[in-house]
C-alpha cells in the first residue's frame, strides 16, 4: 500500500460509505492509499462479511479501486482498529458516526471510545456532507496544554488544501488562566506561521457557553472542519463533552481529533515549541 495510508472502519452503513468517498479523495488527492477494516465477532461471519465487501468493491468506479484493499478481521472493534492502525502506520482514520444516544450520551459515543483506543488522528464525519473544499478549520484551544496536540495534524491537513485555520480562544476571567491561554495561543501562531498556515485569532465571549459560541462562529465562517484534541484524563469539567458536542454539531461539520493521552504530550509539544 502507498502511503499516505486512510484507515476507513466499516459497517456497511450510508455512514461509511460517506466516510469510504472522503478517504478515497484524500487518497487521490495525497497519492495514497485506503484500507476499509471490517471487524467480526466469529469465524461463521466471515463469508457473509466478504460478499457484502465485494459488493462495496464493486460499486466503485474504476479509478477508485485502484486505491482501495480491505481486510475483514475476527476480534473487538477497538483493539484491532488500534492494532492496525499501528501496524500499517496509517496517517488518519477517516469514519463515519451515527452520533451519540440514550446512554451513549452520558459514557461517551462509538466514536470517542475509537479514538480513546489509539493514537492515530482520526476525521470524524456525519456523512450528511462532502468535502469538496478545506477552506476553513475551526481549532479551539485553552489554558492546557493537551489542547494544542491537534495541531500538527490541522497543519497538515491545512497544508494539503492551503486552508486558513482559525484558532478559536476565550476571555477567561481568571488572570492566571487567561496569561496560560495567551501562551499557548502564541505558540499555536508561531508554529503555524512556521508551517507557513494562514492563522486568524478569535476571543470569544464567555458570557455565552463556549461551545455554542464556538459552533455559531464555525457556521458564520461556513467552516470545512473542526480541530479538537481529546483528552480523557482532563482537569477541564465536561471537555470530553465539548469534544462529544463537536462530533454531533447541527451543521454536520467534521471533526478532526487525535488522544493527547495515547500520542504522549510532549512528542507534540516539542515540535511546536522546538
Amino acid at each position: 500500500m502507498h502511503q499516505p495510508i486512510y484507515l476507513v472502519p466499516c459497517d456497511f452503513s450510508p455512514i461509511f460509505e460517506s466516510a469510504l468517498r472522503l478517504g478515497i479523495d484524500l487518497a487521490e488527492y495525497n497519492k495514497g492509499s485506503v484500507m476499509i477494516i471490517h471487524i467480526i465477532s466469529k469465524k461463521s461471519e466471515k463469508l457473509e462479511a466478504k460478499q457484502k465487501m465485494k459488493k462495496v468493491i464493486n460499486a466503485l468506479n474504476e479509478n477508485d479501486k485502484t486505491y482501495v484493499d480491505y481486510r475483514i478481521l475476527i476480534g473487538d472493534l477497538y483493539e484491532d482498529i488500534a492494532k492496525a492502525s499501528e501496524i500499517l502506520n496509517v496517517s488518519l482514520i477517516v469514519m463515519g458516526t451515527h452520533g451519540a444516544k440514550g446512554m451513549q450520551k452520558l459514557m461517551g459515543s462509538h466514536a470517542l471510545k475509537l479514538v480513546n483506543s489509539t493514537s492515530s488522528p482520526f476525521m470524524i464525519t456525519h456523512g450528511h456532507k462532502y468535502i469538496e473544499k478545506m477552506k476553513n478549520i475551526v481549532m479551539p484551544f485553552c489554558f492546557e496544554k493537551d489542547s494544542l496536540q491537534v495541531a500538527v495534524f490541522a497543519a497538515n491537513i491545512a497544508k494539503q488544501f492551503n486552508s486558513k485555520i482559525h484558532l478559536v480562544g476565550y476571555k477567561d476571567k481568571d488572570e492566571i488562566l487567561k496569561s496560560k491561554t495567551k501562551s499557548n495561543q502564541n505558540i499555536l501562531r508561531g508554529f503555524f506561521n512556521e508551517q507557513k498556515v494562514e492563522v486568524v485569532l478569535v476571543n470569544l465571549d464567555t458570557n455565552a457557553k463556549y461551545e455554542q459560541s464556538l459552533i455559531e462562529y464555525a457556521k458564520e465562517i461556513d467552516a470545512d472542519l473542526f480541530a479538537a484534541t481529546f483528552f480523557n484524563t482532563t482537569l477541564i469539567p465536561g471537555m470530553n463533552g465539548f469534544v462529544q458536542s463537536l462530533i454531533e454539531n447541527d451543521f454536520d461539520i467534521p471533526l478532526l481529533t487525535v488522544n493527547a493521552e495515547e500520542l504522549g504530550i510532549s512528542s507534540v509539544s516539542s515540535v511546536m515549541i522546538g
